[in-house]
């Protein structure tokens, strides 16, 4: 039988996935990733320990009595978007990634927003506003902070692009993780207006040139395929943006079909045949899928929420447990909200400043309203971003929080849209097995992509009648509150120079 692999280089974990020739997912190999944070706001990974992450699942793939009795195809690769990934020409790191998480940014923010006119100009070209996790504004900062690493690069990378050269040894960018904020998206080139305007242009050398997701993007070397036991020579994809490749392994590829990653950033998309829709309150990104394009909905902080919550709101009950103690608790979780904002907030709108937090805990509140609240929190920020979308319709929903039934149901009851959940548990490698298959020469059509045997859950309507009249409230706070985070920052700056001043 033929296999191909899915390598998803994630923020939390890497992951390699054995996947048949029809995209059935059949084993999975999984290492978590560490983050440091060396300084506030500053959010980094090793990259050496990274490589070491992948080569580790994919020996455990090579070792697979699969893989013994059959024939790999091909390797395809997602990953985590933007940030900052920085080589020699050897591939060996010249100082340690800069996440997508990373906010060092924003200060360079506050300094182009008194030029109001060169947003929109770079939201016209590449898609993106002005935002701490953009590279093209992580770059400009190294470039008047840190110029030493720019120097001795040889090559800037996204992640997976990285991890593909060490693979290939063939250095490329590819398309839709270039297209963050990069590229002019209507021409597929570097955009002129973002290397010079954001004073950049200086470092076009460190750019490899580009690829399209289903490229060929070369071959994995001997050296490669000593350390994975994989087979020298066998054909590697470029890959895509970790969205766009989910937004492909789910099966949202129709103009129209709406999707969210309940992941790290809780990430929601609306596919689109043409930019003339694009809204104005997003970013957009090229799909993976031809000639699409993906409004992008990408949360600063999403099952992060949960983490914190259950970790010191559950009391070691187990996640069963939980469930059914939620689910018994009506919606609106006794009149308490929870703003999902651990880390500040990037869709539907901006502000580094904003933090999590609860409103309306009475006497009468207790841990598990409080629990229910950080679930419906999440529930409401993915209906704040789809606010400007028709209602109803289906919602495509992936990534580790799917594995939550009462969750699931939660969130189709406050968008009032099906849910519609794939039993396969990573689309980010199926994506990129899709595109290694594609890569090949192989033709894959929107039916022989569709997941099988996927799940839906159905709205209950007297519940999403109750929340459609509590929503308001959620938005009213997260609008009413902005000028509060930013009265706390303040606040909270001063008592540092304070300190610091004694």
């Amino acid at each position: 039988m033929d296999y191909y692999i899915g390598i998803d280089v994630g923020t939390s974990k890497t992951k390699s996935v054995l996947f048949d020739a029809r995209f059935i997912q059949r084993e999975v190999a999984s290492v978590a990733n560490q983050t440091l944070s060396p300084a506030p706001g500053h959010q980094e990974q090793q990259m050496e320990v990274l490589w070491q992450n992948v080569v580790s699942t994919l020996k455990t793939l090579a070792a697979s009595p699969l893989l013994a009795g059959g024939t790999l195809r091909g390797i395809g690769l997602a990953g985590q978007g933007e940030g900052v990934w920085l080589s020699d020409a050897e591939g060996k790191p010249v100082r340690d990634a800069l996440l997508w998480s990373d906010t060092r940014s924003a200060a360079s923010i506050r300094e182009l927003s008194h030029s109001p006119a060169l947003e929109e100009t770079l939201f016209e070209a590449c898609g993106s506003r002005l935002l701490p996790c953009n590279s093209s504004l992580q770059l400009r900062w190294l470039q008047q902070h840190q110029p030493g690493a720019l120097t001795q690069a040889q090559w800037f990378f996204f992640a997976k692009d990285w991890i593909r050269f060490r693979l290939t040894g063939q250095a490329h960018l590819e398309k839709t993780d270039a297209g963050t904020s990069l590229l002019d998206l209507h021409h597929g080139a570097l955009s002129e207006d973002v290397m010079q305007r954001l004073g950049i242009d200086s470092l076009r050398p460190l750019f490899p040139p580009l690829l399209a997701p289903h490229d060929l993007a070369g071959e994995l070397s001997q050296q490669a395929a000593a350390l994975t036991g994989l087979p020298a020579g066998t054909p590697v994809a470029a890959g895509a943006l970790d969205v766009s490749a989910c937004a492909l392994g789910i099966g949202a590829v129709h103009d129209g079909d709406v999707f969210t990653l309940l992941g790290t950033t809780c990430c929601t998309g609306i596919v689109c045949d043409d930019l003339a829709r694009v809204s104005r309150k997003t970013r957009f990104v090229s799909h993976a899928w031809q000639n699409q394009f993906l409004n992008l909905f990408a949360m600063q902080s999403g099952t992060p929420n949960l983490d914190w919550a259950i970790s010191h709101l559950a009391a070691d009950r187990s996640f069963s447990d939980l469930g059914a103690e939620i689910s018994a608790l009506s919606p609106g979780s006794g009149g308490v909200f929870y703003q999902p904002y651990l880390n500040g907030e990037r869709a539907p709108f901006y502000s580094p400043v904003a933090r999590a937090g609860f409103f309306g805990i009475s006497q009468s509140t207790t841990n598990a309203h409080l629990l229910r609240a950080v679930f419906e929190g999440l529930a409401w920020a993915i209906t704040d971003v789809l606010s400007d979308y028709p209602a109803g319709g289906d919602l495509y929903l992936a990534g580790g929080g799917a594995a939550s039934s009462f969750w699931l149901q939660i969130i189709a009851d406050c968008t009032g849209r099906r849910v519609i959940v794939s039993p396969q548990s990573e689309p980010g490698a199926r994506g990129a097995a899709i595109l290694a298959a594609m890569a090949l020469g192989e033709r894959v059509t929107v039916d022989s992509m569709q997941p099988v045997d996927r799940v839906t859950w159905l709205p209950d309507a007297r519940s999403h009648t109750q929340y459609q009249r509590l929503f308001p409230i959620f938005r009213q706070l997260r609008e009413q509150l902005l000028p509060v985070w930013q009265a706390r920052d303040d606040a909270l700056t001063q008592l540092a120079q304070d300190s610091a001043d004694l």
